[in-house]
């Protein structure tokens, strides 16, 4: 029997071509996310090992981060600087250096930002001693007004050492000198990283004194257990001591937490990719099942067993599995050396060059391939294990489609369920679980679509096909074929129902983000201007109070407000622990120029022990909550809760309570009245009369020498904000575009395998009359109605679930629901292209048959 699927493998390879395509191009997207893992994985531990070269590190004590309703882009407190001098003049050790760096925005040799993909630009201390880095070229930078760039960096910005800059840090630009190049042991993956004077960074880095470490570096041959002794006993509890492999330990496993979110992410679609061409798979076999149902019927009639047949079956899938499945890991080694190139092509260099397609990565991928093709094919195994040979003889196996009735009955109590469920979540409010409702509905619905999609084709390919029955005969001979086997057409249309669901679901909710955020802008902002650095920018930077104190003296401002963003750690009521951003503001003005959505209390009610809740946090009225931050903790009453109205954070507070608490990573005034004067945001509004277009101009030539900021009305506030939106969605398409590449090769896969199928009645329609165009125009119908059927089904589910998921996330600011009409017509269209682009090779197949040798075909 081995013999006998191995030859009718080769026999039959051109049915399966399409097939171990599909299962090549799942295993290509599933290797390729385990590979850039480990790529990302290696590059950062390789960045951690280089930059962390000290003996011994002096830290704060690991944050207990429970929740997170914010980056705050650190893994523990400060830790006071002072006993750096101390633990230098212990026997044994060579330096001890207290470190912290900062977040600022490197001017290029063009005039412009140096920025890379996502990574930030930092300013730290250069220590003549560090063992760390390697001076290239030039020296290290002496006083405020000389600095050194990392070798990447001093590439990316065109900059050449001697060349004059400028350097802005928290929203001040300084003129810079660049007298040095220096360098790791590896890349820094596109962070620009900028040296300076010790004395200067720690002086605008830790102005308080709290640091983010204190590096020690040890003597050779120095008693490491008696100085470890000798320093713990300097620190204070609020300290902790560790060694240079427990501090690379901790970083990199933050880094993998954080590596493990985008991975689970990215299987996702994974997932999806290889569940849609699972009904590839199943569909190739049950079509090369039934057209083989002769030879399996000569096998049982020579003395093959059912379990023989079925064995057989499944041994082709498991051929066809290992095939696809080693070419697909192949796949993926290129598609990981790709998504190298494009990295370093946005400015994020990895080490090495090399792919790890590690063991473990290609035994999963094989795995995980050869299951979903065997899996595929146990159905249509056990039918051809289970027909009745003296009916396989006669030819009549599948020539006579069963009944739907029990399958119609199933399908649709799922989606009744599904339905159910989905409205449930939408429409009410008080619902506890809502997400997990609306997901377990979601999952009822597409599964009872699927399951009930052959009983619904025939009436809805008779609907579809209504403009079609003028192309007389073959727009009736199109649809004719597709109601006769309604199972192959659903199981075709199946994959396409998936894809155009997600996809219809995610243009929508894209849609209705931005519309959402219109909306919020329009009927929150107040003020008639917005100064800060751009949303897409990820950046939180002050804006220098000089500036603050020209933009109010410019002729028609009327008056003005800021707000300040710090990071905190707010202990709930529960003692879990929040670490996120809290946003300074002065309560008595904040709501004549932004309207913060108050829900309970009053904005006006907060001061020194009093501080508004936003409604993400689960925070209620009258809770008791302790703010903390490096340079303090207040315990506070929550007196109001607001909407985020699109803002991330938990708190608002006054400047007293920001100034008493400090910041952990965003730099913030230890002076209440001062924590305003520098602010993330200033509002702005105008005489009345003014011309806004005439202020926003002298705005913009006032923020333009610090290069981060603009000036923006609420119009062009809702439009910078949405492009996120649109990044969002750009990224999903791309990653459920291989999920509707494998949908659309299984159209042309069954088509294919249809026209073989149907060779005989090819060949008798073309005797009695019918051209070649017109053969192939019936072929390309077919697909097209097929394609439509997919995308009208999918794209419906698509609008419900949407509807659905909006009124999920209301709460948190997803209040407007849109629908693209425009959009999803146009999917429509494309989905009546790709029907015809999908029949363009098996037309050519059908019209090249010779008529005398098609009819003679059994």
């Amino acid at each position: 029997m081995i013999r006998v699927a191995l030859r009718s493998v080769r026999t039959h390879a051109g049915q399966f071509l399409l097939t171990v395509l599909a299962v090549v191009l799942g295993v290509t997207f599933l290797s390729g996310t385990l590979a850039l893992r480990g790529v990302l994985s290696d590059t950062f531990k390789a960045l951690t090992s280089s930059t962390l070269t000290a003996d011994l590190y002096v830290t704060g004590q690991p944050f207990e981060d429970t929740k997170s309703s914010g980056n705050s882009g650190a893994l523990s407190e400060k830790v006071d600087g002072a006993p750096a001098e101390q633990i230098a003049q212990i026997d044994g050790v060579s330096a001890a250096h207290a470190a912290s760096s900062l977040s600022g925005t490197l001017v290029g040799a063009d005039g412009a930002p140096v920025t890379s993909i996502g990574a930030p630009t930092v300013i730290a201390p250069i220590f003549p001693d560090d063992p760390g880095h390697r001076m290239v070229a030039g020296r290290e930078p002496s006083g405020a007004e000389e600095i050194s760039l990392e070798s990447d960096a001093l590439k990316r910005s065109g900059l050449a050492i001697g060349d004059r800059t400028h350097l802005v840090i928290n929203g001040t630009p300084s003129e810079v000198t660049v007298v040095g190049e220096f360098t790791f042991d590896t890349s820094l993956a596109g962070a620009t990283l900028v040296g300076g004077d010790p004395s200067w960074v720690m002086g605008m880095a830790a102005p308080d004194g709290k640091v983010s470490q204190i590096e020690i570096t040890l003597e050779d041959g120095a008693d490491t257990a008696t100085v470890r002794q000798q320093i713990t006993d300097l620190l204070p509890d609020s300290a902790r001591l560790q060694t240079r492999a427990e501090r690379i330990d901790e970083q990199n496993a933050y880094v993998e937490s954080i590596l493990g979110y985008i991975q689970t992410f990215l299987l996702v679609f994974v997932v999806l990719a290889m569940f849609v061409g699972s009904f590839i798979i199943m569909n190739t076999f049950a079509m090369s099942v039934r057209q083989r149902q002769k030879e399996f019927a000569l096998l049982r009639a020579v003395g093959a067993s059912p379990g023989s047949v079925f064995g057989t079956v499944l041994f082709q899938a498991i051929i066809i599995g290992i095939v696809g499945s080693l070419i697909g890991v192949a796949g993926g080694v290129g598609l990981t050396r790709l998504l190298v190139v494009v990295l370093e092509a946005y400015g994020m260099p990895l080490p090495g060059g090399g792919v790890p397609m590690t063991s473990s990565v290609i035994a999963t991928s094989i795995v995980i391939g050869l299951l979903v093709t065997v899996v595929g094919a146990l159905l249509p195994a056990r039918d051809a294990a289970l027909t009745p040979p003296v009916e396989a003889m006669r030819g009549t196996a599948g020539a006579r489609e069963k009944s739907l009735w029990a399958r119609g009955i199933i399908g649709a109590l799922l989606m009744a369920a599904g339905l159910a469920g989905v409205i449930a979540a939408w429409t009410n409010e008080d619902l506890s679980h809502r997400t997990v409702v609306l997901g377990a509905g979601a999952g009822a619905l597409a599964l009872g679509l699927l399951v009930c999609s052959p009983v619904l084709a025939r009436q809805t390919i008779a609907v579809l096909a209504m403009p079609l029955r003028l192309l007389r005969p073959v727009g009736r001979l199109a649809a004719r074929n597709l109601a006769a086997a309604p199972r192959r057409t659903a199981a075709t249309s199946a994959a396409l129902v998936i894809g155009m669901a997600l996809v219809s679901a995610g243009t929508i909710i894209a849609s209705s983000m931005q519309a959402s955020i219109g909306q919020i802008v329009n009927d929150s902002m107040r003020a008639d201007l917005l100064v800060r650095a751009p949303a897409t920018s990820g950046q939180l930077t002050p804006l220098p109070s000089e500036m603050t104190e020209q933009i109010n003296a410019l002729d028609g401002v009327k008056e003005t407000t800021g707000y300040a963003v710090s990071s905190v750690t707010t202990t709930m009521p529960d003692e879990n622990q929040d670490m996120g951003y809290m946003v300074a503001i002065d309560p008595q003005r904040y709501t004549d120029f932004y309207d913060p959505g108050v829900t309970a209390g009053s904005m006006g009610s907060l001061d020194d022990t009093h501080v508004a809740a936003f409604a993400e946090s689960g925070l209620e009225l009258g809770d008791e909550v302790a703010v903390t931050g490096p340079t303090g903790s207040v315990s506070a009453t929550v007196s109001a809760i607001a909407d985020s109205k699109g803002l991330t954070g938990t708190l608002y507070a006054t400047p007293d309570v920001a100034a008493a608490v400090g910041s952990w990573t965003i730099p913030i005034a230890s002076d209440p009245d001062e924590v305003l004067d520098s602010p993330q945001g200033l509002f702005v509004t105008l005489d009345d009369g003014a011309d806004t277009s005439a202020v926003q101009s002298e705005i913009q030539d006032i923020v333009k020498p610090a290069y981060v900021f603009e000036a923006l009305d609420a119009s062009q506030l809702s439009d910078q904000t949405g492009q996120m939106a649109n990044r969002m969605l750009s990224v999903l398409y791309a990653l459920l575009g291989l999920s509707l590449v494998i949908a659309v090769l299984g159209i042309v896969n069954t088509l294919v395998l249809s026209v073989s199928e149907r060779t005989r009645e090819i060949g008798l329609m073309r005797a009695v009359g019918l051209g070649r165009a017109q053969v192939a125009g019936e072929i390309m119908c077919e697909s097209v109605l097929t394609a439509v059927y997919g995308t009208v089904l999918g794209g419906a589910m698509g609008v419900l679930l949407a509807g659905a998921l909006r009124s999920v996330l209301a709460d948190q600011g997803l209040t407007e629901l849109s629908i693209p009409w425009l959009q999803l017509a146009i999917m429509l269209a494309v989905a009546i292209l790709v029907g015809v682009l999908a029949a363009l090779w098996p037309a050519v197949r059908a019209v090249r048959m010779p008529v005398l040798k098609a009819i003679a075909t059994e």
